[in-house]
């Protein structure tokens, strides 16, 4: 089978790497053009390149797929059986569409039709749901609206994050993909029809999402932030001007008798603040801007003087 790749992040990546642990022949790579990122805002490759390279497979960067003549004679070129699309960010056109032999083969990392879109993995957690999987799809020009050839589900745990959700994906590929490919090439894969009733969407996360606002959200929707927005942009508040991550926190039964975003430190110098409707939780690992997350304790005892000049966390800077 002949598979040209097409994906960028890490997720991506990972999946790069199951193909290549299992023997499968990847004639090519797409992927998003380097960007920058981190300190000294230096142009970095994207992960999927990074991986590439480093198991010598031609990689290909465009900035659009639709009207690229040279990618589409490329591709033409290299006969594909399939192209396997997995989070690569770029809008496939039907001309590109029609290219490959079986065709083009996404892997989209809900249980479609449900969390269509960008961020599955983020709204998923952020919803509260206690089940999410992969469903592997034929792609049509719609988003992610193309028959379903195969789902596989796992469980989400209250404690789950983006982080160890994306990991349980990523598992169930190493188990399945192999063999689903096999299946795909001999021709033994049934199509169903996605129920359109049931479709829900995925937006892109926006920073203005990520920020905490103590008076708006109670602990459960808070603990659910930090956990859906962890690998990516953080949730966030502010603690007078400085701006301040939370990694990590866990719900508490106790009401604090404090306006939301008022904090006390505990016995253990630990962080507990109070949310909407009296609801609170407790803090357990910060980052504080420009600097190494740390936890809790060390936080209120390395900046005591900020702590002790305010006496709650604000949702404006």
């Amino acid at each position: 089978m002949k598979i040209v790749f097409a994906g960028t992040p890490n997720f991506s990546a990972d999946h790069l790497k199951i193909l290549q642990d299992n023997k499968r022949k990847i004639e090519l790579v797409l992927t998003q053009p380097d960007k920058k990122s981190g300190r000294g805002n230096k142009y970095n490759p994207p992960p999927v390149k990074a991986f590439a390279e480093k198991v010598n497979i031609r990689v290909l960067q465009p900035k659009r797929l639709k009207n690229n003549i040279e990618i589409e004679h490329i591709l033409k070129e290299i006969n594909p059986d399939i192209i396997l699309v997995i989070a690569y960010g770029l809008i496939i056109p039907k001309e590109i569409l029609k290219i490959p032999k079986i065709g083009c083969i996404n892997i989209h990392a809900s249980l479609l039709p449900r969390w269509r879109g960008a961020a599955p993995i983020e709204r998923c957690i952020l919803n509260g749901d206690t089940k999410s999987g992969l469903t592997f799809m034929e792609m049509d020009k719609g988003l992610d609206t193309g028959p379903i050839l195969e789902r596989f589900s796992c469980e989400i745990s209250p404690l789950d994050t983006s982080e160890t959700l994306e990991n349980k994906l990523i598992n169930i590929s190493k188990k399945k993909l192999d063999d689903f490919l096999s299946k795909l090439e001999e021709g033994d894969i049934k199509k169903s029809k996605q129920d359109e009733n049931l479709a829900t969407y995925a937006e892109k996360i926006t920073k203005k999402e990520t920020q905490i606002i103590w008076e708006k959200h109670t602990s459960t929707e808070i603990d659910r932030m930090i956990r859906s927005f962890l690998t990516k942009q953080g949730a966030f508040t502010y603690l007078g001007d400085k701006r301040i991550k939370i990694l990590k926190a866990e719900k508490i039964n106790k009401n604090l008798k404090l306006n939301p975003g008022g904090f006390l430190i505990n016995k253990l110098n630990e962080i507990e603040v109070s949310c909407k409707n009296n609801s609170s939780l407790r803090i357990m690992l910060v980052q504080l801007e420009n600097k190494t997350p740390s936890p809790a304790q060390d936080f209120t005892r390395g900046y005591k003087s900020l702590i002790d000049f305010n006496s709650s966390f604000n949702s404006l800077k």
